[in-house]
């Protein structure tokens, strides 16, 4: 029997999230039942041993919220689905899930697979790096940006920002969403040090002038680190 096992279960049919937990539970698991992609945001602070997440949700779908789970938490990553193409289940296996199980799903057999991905014990993540389109990284164990192989200068707060910024490419963020990442404390509604930081770290990357990636200001949101890559235009002759 498993012992403090956590199980986070993405699943918008309550019937089957339902069946599934009350089928795990007296193994020893204790389930974890969110019922889209939105609600993963309240997972930040919580951990988990294993991750069973649908393919198909309400506001998304699972394939698509994969790197957001992965931000979030290192946990192994089951696939549930009623798609039954081989391409979707290459696919899921391809992003990084351990398993991909097909619906009608048969409460023994998840409960083999779950135990069978948890002997294996856990898998090792990367989440020391991140990439902006092809060619800019950033490696935060060496606080170094690299863009085309070419090393930029970042001061350790420029850097600590920009990789906030990163984590949450193309998403607005708040001043103080920002703040409480920055600063691990509570934003008291006054301090303009974000702003005063994210304008210095935005003309840097304007002298860079790197294509497509900018930092903009998104009124009544926050700022948003943005990459649009370049497209190439074909003119006929």
């Amino acid at each position: 029997m498993a012992l403090n096992t956590s199980i986070l279960l993405i699943e918008d049919n309550i019937k089957l999230a339902n069946l599934i937990t009350r089928y795990v539970t007296p193994h020893g698991y204790t389930v974890e039942h969110k019922v889209n992609a939105a609600d993963i945001e309240d997972i930040r602070e919580m951990t988990f041993d294993l991750i069973l997440c649908d393919v198909m949700l309400p506001d998304g779908n699972g394939f698509a919220l994969f790197p957001k789970l992965r931000e979030v938490c290192d946990a192994p990553i089951i696939f549930l689905t009623a798609l039954t193409d081989v391409k979707d289940e290459i696919k899921g296996l391809d992003l990084g899930a351990v398993d991909y199980i097909t619906k009608p799903v048969h409460p023994q057999l998840l409960l083999a697979r779950i135990r069978a991905n948890l002997r294996e014990g856990p898998r090792e993540y990367d989440c020391s790096t991140l990439s902006i389109g092809d060619s800019l990284i950033l490696d935060k164990n060496a606080e170094t940006v690299t863009y085309q192989e070419q090393a930029l200068n970042f001061t350790h707060h420029e850097f600590e920002l920009l990789w906030i910024y990163a984590q949450y490419k193309d998403r607005p963020l708040t001043r103080e969403f920002i703040f409480n990442e920055l600063m691990k404390r509570e934003y008291d509604g006054l301090d303009r040090t974000i702003d005063a930081r994210t304008m210095r770290l935005r003309k840097k990357l304007q002298g860079l002038a790197i294509p497509g990636l900018s930092i903009r200001t998104v009124w009544g949101k926050g700022y948003v680190l943005a990459y649009e890559p370049p497209t190439t235009v074909e003119h006929s002759s």
